[in-house]
């Protein structure tokens, strides 16, 4: 009996060690981006993230359940009006807002926030995505920037030690090159490694294997993006974001609440008083939020012209930076220069491009953002 025991055992033991194994064979062994590449748009990004996204899936699921929850109250509530007469509705009963309008409306609320919550969720998950392709792309945009940074640095340090052995610099000049060569690789390759992080993120986002290889066809440059009149953003965020819509809603339930306070008590009565100042409160903080949801709108829109002006600043910049290592490089060339004025001048171009790149992120993103602001916002795990 004993001697079964340990053979089942051993068996048993095996399947689980081949299991193991199997399962471990699927993890990539180094840090290379494996399997064919998948080429994305933005746009086709974006759709398949959304096409099997799990908390998308439940939270359709969860509409679904509030609208047949819904349609079930609708109907007690349209076989409850019909209890009431004309007289009812025109003189706004007590017992006709208390049974017909007050579950009116909190019906309708649920509904229409349970669909603007579940829009909020999209945008959010659209915008973190939108957030994660962009980032990628800048972090390749910079890749390449020091990449030809590097090349610049290498090319110098091959001259340097061809003016050395002309005995027209100092071992020590051959020394700084050598130098700034190394700290050009060392800054490549730590951009490489943002890179990657980036890729692996990525690839968690749309759901796919983390060393899967990935290229993005959508480029990083900067596009003019003409936006509604600041009014008509207002306006538009007013009538869309879910923020207002639940203020306005609590305000609603205030006012019948109201309706029935002045049916029920005097003026000078205390539940009177007590459902004034909850009026009152009601508006103010309808207003408040209204303000609120303005200055958001106005100060990402000053956000998005002063990102604007920082790309027209960042190709000056870089034009200029271009033109100052070019004449730096001739005049070291030609021994009227030392190799730090060159140096610095590389240094000044490379700052200058990776400041292109980020304010080009930063603007992309700010549309983004503004735009989303006119909305109906996102979730709060999405911010």
């Amino acid at each position: 009996m004993m001697k079964k025991y340990v053979t089942l055992l051993s068996i048993i033991t095996l399947l689980l060690t081949t299991t193991i194994s199997a399962a471990s064979t699927n993890i990539v062994d180094s840090m290379d981006f494996r399997g064919e590449s998948v080429s994305l748009t933005l746009e086709q990004a974006v759709d398949i993230m959304l096409k099997d996204n799990p908390t998308l899936k439940q939270s359709e699921l969860d509409l679904q359940q509030i609208q047949a929850d819904y349609d079930k109250v609708a109907r007690k509530l349209r076989e409850k009006d019909k209890e009431f007469g004309t007289k009812d509705r025109e003189e706004k009963t007590i017992p006709y807002l208390q049974d017909v309008k007050l579950k009116e409306l909190g019906n309708e609320f649920n509904m229409e926030n349970a669909e603007r919550n579940h829009a909020a969720l999209v945008e959010g998950l659209k915008a973190s995505l939108e957030e994660s392709y962009f980032g990628l792309l800048q972090a390749e945009q910079s890749a390449e920037i020091s990449k030809e940074n590097l090349e610049v640095a290498q090319e110098l340090h091959e001259k340097t030690k061809k003016k050395y052995e002309l005995g027209l610099v100092s071992k020590q000049q051959v020394l700084n090159s050598e130098l700034n060569y190394i700290k050009a690789e060392d800054g490549y390759r730590a951009v490489l490694s943002g890179v990657k992080k980036a890729k692996m993120a990525f690839n968690i986002q749309m759901g796919y294997d983390v060393m899967t290889e990935v290229t993005l066809e959508d480029e990083l440059v900067y596009k003019a993006y003409e936006p509604v009149g600041i009014a008509e953003a207002v306006s538009q965020a007013l009538n869309n974001r879910k923020e207002v819509k639940a203020l306005q809603f609590a305000y609603d339930i205030e006012k019948i609440n109201m309706d029935m306070a002045e049916r029920k008590y005097s003026e000078f009565m205390s539940p009177y008083k007590t459902q004034q100042i909850s009026l009152e409160k009601a508006l103010k903080n309808l207003e408040d939020g209204k303000k609120g949801i303005e200055m958001e709108v106005r100060a990402n829109y000053l956000d998005l012209m002063q990102k604007q002006e920082e790309i027209k600043s960042g190709e000056k910049a870089v034009e200029v930076a271009k033109q100052a290592l070019h004449l730096s490089e001739i005049s070291y060339d030609a021994g009227m220069s030392v190799l730090t004025d060159v140096q610095q001048a590389q240094v000044a171009l490379q700052q200058a491009r990776l400041g292109l790149s980020q304010a080009i992120l930063d603007y992309n993103l700010m549309v983004l953002k503004f735009e989303d602001s006119m909305g109906v916002g996102r979730t709060n795990s999405q911010k």
